[in-house]
C-alpha cells in the first residue's frame, strides 16, 4: 500500500511528455538470441549438470511466453516532466 501511494503521488507530479514500448527486434536480436548462445555455451561448458539444464529451460520458458504473447508482452518507456 505504500508502495502503491509513492507511485501515485510520483504519477500525479509528472505530465507524460512521450512513451515508447521496446520493438520485437530487440527482444529477439539483442536479447533472446544472443542468450540463447550463452545458454549453449553454458551447456557445453556444464554438459551434464541438472542444474544448467533446469537453468536453461527456464530461461527458454521466457523465450516461448514471449513467442507466444509478444502482443502483450513488453517493456514501455516514459518520458516525462516535472509539473
Amino acid at each position: 500500500e505504500e508502495a502503491q501511494a509513492k507511485r501515485d503521488a510520483m504519477i500525479e507530479a509528472v505530465a507524460d511528455v512521450a512513451a515508447f514500448a521496446l520493438p520485437k527486434n530487440c527482444w529477439t536480436d539483442h536479447y533472446f538470441i544472443p542468450r540463447e548462445a550463452a545458454l549453449r555455451k553454458i551447456l557445453e561448458k556444464h554438459a551434464g549438470s541438472d542444474a544448467a539444464k533446469a537453468f536453461a529451460a527456464k530461461n527458454r520458458h521466457e523465450v516461448e511466453l514471449y513467442s507466444k504473447y509478444h502482443e502483450a508482452y513488453g517493456y514501455v518507456f516514459y518520458i516525462g516532466r516535472k509539473l
